[in-house]
């Protein structure tokens, strides 16, 4: 099975894609950037794509967002991953032998606490946590560190001097899984997201709300994204659970004839949300 992600083998996506597809033999298509990833999940050249769309401490991607829309890609489940930074280099090496370490930016930020031990380090950064660890591995980088997941320093051959050196614990990523050439899952759906743009209305939006209260729907995300072309109007990207299938589909009757559009991005099982 052929998997879309962005970045190299090795970095966040890999972790979620192999997750999530536990079960099954994964190759993995690494892209540079999510638009490339995009393109290439709208053109099937391969069965699934991971796209990473909200974190607890970053917040949303709404660029991800975005290219949902603009590519109609098809959500069909969902993985939240807890976010593990460490600190990477060559064998043998300790912390206190680095005077430069490279990641993403934000890997950088979340690690600040812990870096903070070693004012010698000149902190670089660097576009994927991954391919740092592979940037110093390649070019034999011998006083050098990175910062990325556990599975890039496997992957890559390199020693783990300092796990989990993030600030805050409590880290996560939810990543979608966007069907390509594959269908899905068959089971009946707990989880739907959905594009939504109101009348432009008092209320217009609170009459949108109150369908999904009415019908036992509940919000578990929402939120606003500027409509292309239309300066100050606003779609609302949102995300539903529900008990019964059928309260939601009577929802998404009532809403329709409330909205200008509802655009389903997808339903799917819901994956299960961290409580540490």
């Amino acid at each position: 099975m052929e998997i879309g992600i962005q970045g190299v083998e090795g970095s966040f996506h890999n972790e979620a894609a192999s997750s999530y597809f536990v079960d099954k033999e994964i190759a993995i298509q690494p892209f540079h950037d999510f638009r490339s990833l995009a393109k290439s999940i709208q053109a099937k050249t391969m069965d699934y794509g991971v796209m990473a769309i909200e974190n607890t401490i970053a917040g949303t991607i709404l660029p991800n967002y975005a290219l949902i829309n603009e590519y109609d890609l098809k959500i069909t489940g969902e993985i939240y991953t807890r976010i593990e930074m460490n600190l990477i280099a060559h064998k043998g090496k300790k912390a206190e032998d680095l005077d430069q370490v490279f990641s993403h930016p934000m890997a950088l930020l979340q690690c600040a606490d812990f870096l903070a031990n070693y004012p010698q380090i000149k902190l670089s950064e660097y576009d994927d946590t991954a391919d740092s660890v592979k940037m110093i591995r390649d070019k034999g980088l011998e006083n050098a560190g990175a910062i990325a997941s556990k599975k890039a320093a496997e992957i890559f051959g390199m020693d783990i001097l300092d796990s989990n050196i993030e600030t805050n614990k409590k880290n996560y990523t939810r990543f979608l899984i966007i069907k390509s050439r594959m269908n899905g899952h068959d089971q009946v759906p707990q989880k739907a997201s959905l594009r939504v743009i109101t009348k432009h209305d008092p209320g217009a939006l609170a009459d949108v709300l109150l369908i999904f209260k009415l019908n036992g729907i509940n919000l578990t995300k929402i939120q606003s994204m500027p409509i292309l072309g239309k300066p100050y109007q606003y779609a609302f990207n949102i995300d539903v659970v529900w008990e019964d299938y059928d309260n939601y589909k009577d929802a998404l009757h009532a809403l329709s004839a409330k909205a200008e559009l509802v655009k389903v991005h997808g339903e799917y099982k819901k994956g299960n949300i961290p409580t540490v």
